[in-house]
């Protein structure tokens, strides 16, 4: 019996501490990764006054060989956010940050629905950055890619 008891408290206390652990975490990454990550989390949701604040007034979003305009103030997107996402990483040019690539990421337009990876360009502000771009070379649903 008392093993069984051992057996709970220890995954009651990995439970409890595993989400303090990856909040710390997302605490510790970078300012243009957190930025990243937030416009990826408010977009998904469709959280217009979150991305608001970490998106430029237009974000041009290309989906294969489209282009389509992402207005976070008029809450106008022709492209959704299809959540989850993954694996985010820096893309610099010497030491400055030029934007963000996605391991995957899924994107629709219309009933098409796509998964990929992408890529997010940033413009730095008076210190902050600013997502101003997401692009992808994956091809619609139902079209073959290039060959």
């Amino acid at each position: 019996m008392s093993l069984r008891r051992a057996t709970i408290l220890t995954i009651l206390a990995v439970s409890t501490l595993l989400p303090a652990l990856a909040v710390r975490a997302q605490e510790q990454a970078p300012p243009h990764i957190r930025r990243a990550q937030m416009f990826l989390v408010a977009w998904g949701h469709q959280k217009w006054d979150e991305l608001k604040s970490v998106a430029a007034v237009q974000v041009t979003v290309k989906v294969g060989d489209k282009v389509f305009e992402l207005e976070p103030a008029a809450q106008k997107s022709e492209v959704t956010l299809v959540l989850p996402f993954r694996g985010l990483s820096t893309i610099r040019e010497g030491e400055t940050v030029k934007g963000i690539t996605v391991a995957e990421v899924g994107l629709k337009v219309g009933e098409s629905e796509t998964r990929g990876p992408a890529t997010i360009t940033l413009k730095e502000q008076d210190g902050e950055f600013w997502v101003t771009g997401v692009s992808t070379g994956a091809p619609q649903a139902g079209e073959k890619p290039p060959q």
